[in-house]
This record gives structure tokens, sequence and C-alpha cells, in this order.
């Protein structure tokens, strides 16, 4: 029985009682995801890394470029 987030035991039958503890392992961390901060483009074995924060005019230029190159 609970009573004011103590715990409440009944008094022992015997002198002597034994109580089964369980202790769980802690649960291990999560994996953190780096966020990316530099835009990479991938075509075939070809990796194209922006420099960090690249405007979204730049990407589409590349994306033109590669996409008329092939």
């Amino acid at each position: 029985m609970a009573r004011q987030g103590k715990l409440v035991l009944p008094e022992p039958e015997d002198a002597v009682e034994f109580a089964a503890i369980v202790v769980d392992a802690p649960a291990p961390e999560p994996q953190t995801i780096k966020a990316a901060t530099r835009a990479e483009i991938i075509v075939g074995p070809v990796t194209i890394r922006l420099e960090e924060g690249a405007s979204a005019a730049k990407i589409a230029a590349i994306a033109r470029a590669l996409a008329a190159a092939t």
C-alpha cells in the first residue's frame, strides 16, 4: 500500500524476512545525430561539398549545372 509517496510494508510474520530486489541496468544513452551544416550533392561517384551556409541559389545553380552535364 502506498501512502503519501512512501512505501508501507505489512508487519513481518517472522523475525527475519527477505525481499527480492531487481536492479535494471541503466538505459543506454540515445545516439545523437549531428545536424548537417554543410550541403553535399552526390552524383554517382562524385560528391560535391559546399561551404557551410551555402545559399539556396548557389545550391540550385550547381544542381542545374550537374543536370545539364549529365
